[in-house]
């Protein structure tokens, strides 16, 4: 009788012990889907998963993108819960984790230090303070010089920022050239990957004309290699290029 009693305490403690490794240890960082097992046995896969722990509730969670959208994270244990979906932790050092999804499918994620694109912190807080006069620089005739996709690393504002207007920031500006057109999208704060809010209808005379939401003019105030500024409703956005 005490044999039979010990073994199964004796499995639970060491079933607890290992929940309590798997969540003390911190997860905040950037984590990328380098291997993909089933039954043992490696599998080929193109739509690698990335997430990247923002808060204890908050995380940046997507497939093949480093632009995904941001969804809540939920972690009970050794279960981590991405918006809708699940996975369980199996195994995890300081730099790589094992998770296993339903479906028998597990995945070998790695700790790493380029950090996935996300839309620009809302600093409402900080007063900027835009030049009185703004300078224009080198201001294309046409469109072409425009192409790329480029990525908002700072604003300046003319006032304080509304929390409610927040959705009209400007992070992204996705500008790309096919045989048969040139396609151009401007992507709001909390716009995901594939849906702008705005799609320029022409350019002219240094504006970006949109239509969406509603109805926006981009100016541009300049287009150099490495930079491009523009500007709109008071505020300036400073734009890097995105490096494919």
């Amino acid at each position: 009788m005490k044999k039979a009693f010990i073994l199964p305490f004796l499995l639970l403690l060491s079933h607890i012990a290992t929940a309590q490794l798997f969540t003390t240890k911190s997860l905040k960082g950037a984590w990328r889907e380098v291997a993909r097992i089933r039954a043992g046995q490696p599998q080929r896969f193109a739509d690698t998963l990335f997430f990247e722990v923002v808060s204890s509730n908050l995380s940046i969670w997507g497939r093949s993108s480093p632009t995904a959208p941001r969804v809540r994270l939920k972690q009970v244990g050794t279960t981590l819960t991405f918006g809708s979906t699940e996975y369980d932790i199996i195994n995890q050092t300081d730099d790589r984790m094992r998770l296993a999804a339903e479906d028998g499918l597990e995945l070998e994620m790695r700790r790493y230090s380029n950090k996935p694109a996300r839309p620009t912190p809302n600093t409402n807080k900080l007063k900027y303070k835009a030049p009185a006069t703004i300078k224009l620089g080198t201001v294309p005739t046409t469109i072409e010089p425009l192409v790329g996709i480029w990525k908002c690393y700072k604003r300046t504002s003319t006032t304080p920022l509304q929390p409610e207007l927040k959705y009209r920031l400007i992070r992204l500006v996705a500008i790309e050239e096919t045989p048969d057109a040139i396609t151009a999208k401007i992507f709001g704060f909390d716009d995901l990957t594939d849906q702008a809010s705005w799609i320029v209808q022409r350019y002219d005379n240094g504006i970006l004309y949109t239509a969406g939401k509603d109805e926006r003019p981009f100016q541009v105030i300049n287009c150099q290699p490495g930079e491009l500024i523009i500007a709109n409703e008071g505020v300036v956005y400073y734009m890097n290029p995105v490096v494919k």
